[in-house]
């Protein structure tokens, strides 16, 4: 055999040898895939039907349990459809087995798919949606990093119920009971306008607390609008707490200054500051 022929075949050898190489390593990275795509399939058939077995028995998860548990339980089957709808985590609050949803979204598709994930749980009697549709495309999202901090409008009404007397800890509680039963005088429409001049995270604070708390709206006396905001706190600090924070607000939202006060019942005006004739 001649040294070029040599050469050849030394070279076709080799590159068998490299092709071999190739598929043994494309053939392990192969198998691995497939054995883990096998395991996630086994995984998911697995649980299925553990569900299946679990729904063909007759059990269902018990449906007489407390609010506290209801919510937890609400907040775990959205937990799944928050993350695929790429949207801020949905506030859940339970009284009497009714759930009320807070939180902003895309669209009204996805406040429905919210809503009807919540309807199905089970214990839940009743469902109230105060769902906001209007999260942009340019907002936040939980995929792209953590919770934004407080806005500055927020941590103003914040400091503000606790100047006014609010203890350590209990500023928002306060003053989402202050702002929801102010919000409950206004009629939907100056309501509205007011909550355009707000952020995410200080509107949340304006919504109703419970269902019923539209009884609110007739509200005339500074001493009843009082008691029916912070009916948890003493008759001396009530009065001192609400004018703060509603004062804080007044100053956030300059532009509905006079509508909002020709709005108001007379009593109630001097808490908006601004005087109006009648």
């Amino acid at each position: 055999m001649s040294r070029k022929s040599m050469v050849r075949a030394l070279g076709v050898v080799g590159l068998a040898i490299g092709v071999a190489s190739v598929e043994t390593i494309l053939g392990r990275r192969l198998s691995r895939k497939l054995a883990r795509a096998v395991t996630r399939a086994a995984r998911y058939q697995s649980g299925r039907l553990a569900g299946l077995r679990y729904r063909l028995s007759g059990r269902h998860p018990n449906p007489v349990v407390g609010d506290k548990v209801l919510a937890d339980r609400v907040r775990s089957m959205l937990g799944g459809l928050e993350h695929r709808l790429d949207i801020p985590r949905v506030h859940v609050e339970v009284e009497n087995h009714h759930v009320l949803l807070h939180g902003d979204v895309s669209s009204n598709d996805q406040a429905e798919a919210i809503v009807e994930t919540t309807r199905v749980v089970p214990g839940v009697l009743g469902v109230t949606s105060h769902l906001h549709v209007g999260l942009l495309p340019g907002d936040t999202r939980p995929s792209e990093g953590a919770h934004a901090a407080p806005s500055a409008a927020l941590s103003r009404v914040l400091d503000a119920a606790h100047n006014g007397g609010a203890s350590e800890g209990s500023e928002r509680a306060c003053a989402r009971s202050v702002l929801s039963t102010f919000a409950a005088l206004l009629p939907e429409g100056e309501r509205r306008h007011v909550l355009t001049h707000l952020p995410t995270d200080l509107r949340v604070l304006t919504e109703p607390l419970r269902p019923g708390w539209g009884a609110h709206r007739h509200l005339r006396r500074l001493d009843e609008f009082t008691r029916a905001a912070l009916p948890n706190i003493g008759p001396g600090q009530r009065q001192a707490i609400v004018e703060s924070v509603i004062g804080a607000l007044y100053e956030l939202v300059p532009e509905e200054s006079f509508d909002v006060a020709a709005v108001l019942p007379k009593e109630l005006r001097p808490l908006w500051k601004v005087p109006v004739p009648g």
